[in-house]
């Protein structure tokens, strides 16, 4: 069970590399992907179960990590996001999504491209391999 929570944690991992290009070189199809967030049921409850299972493998896989309380916050800080999110009604969740998409500058989204990939490559070192 470890080493899955510890796979899923390195596949967000690579993930959060892979959306710092994005955010870099196309902010505009990084707006309309935020913005489409609780647009329908499938969406929004796919969105959310996935930052659930990304939560609780954080939680789990802290133990082998080299950043076991960061960690374990990040990965409570998802569940609880992801559980109350659920309990938002989806009109609301989507028309939070859809202002936020459109007061997100690409500039904004330029500048968080490199969070997101140092984020990214800080996972991957918190294992060894």
């Amino acid at each position: 069970m470890i080493y899955l929570a510890k796979y899923i944690v390195i596949f967000f991992g690579m993930f959060l590399i892979f959306s710092s290009f994005l955010f870099f070189f196309s902010p505009f199809k990084t707006k309309e992907i935020i913005g489409k967030a609780g647009s329908t049921y499938l969406i929004n409850y796919t969105e959310l179960g996935i930052r659930l299972l990304i939560g609780v493998a954080f939680v789990v896989s802290s133990g082998i990590a080299l950043y076991e309380v960061p960690f374990k916050i990040a990965g409570y800080f998802l569940i609880v996001s992801a559980l109350v999110l659920m309990c938002v009604p989806i009109k609301k969740h989507n028309a939070f999504s859809k202002k936020a998409a459109d007061k997100l500058k690409p500039i904004y989204l330029k500048c968080c491209a490199p969070f997101s990939l140092f984020c990214g490559i800080l996972i991957l070192m918190a294992f060894k391999f």
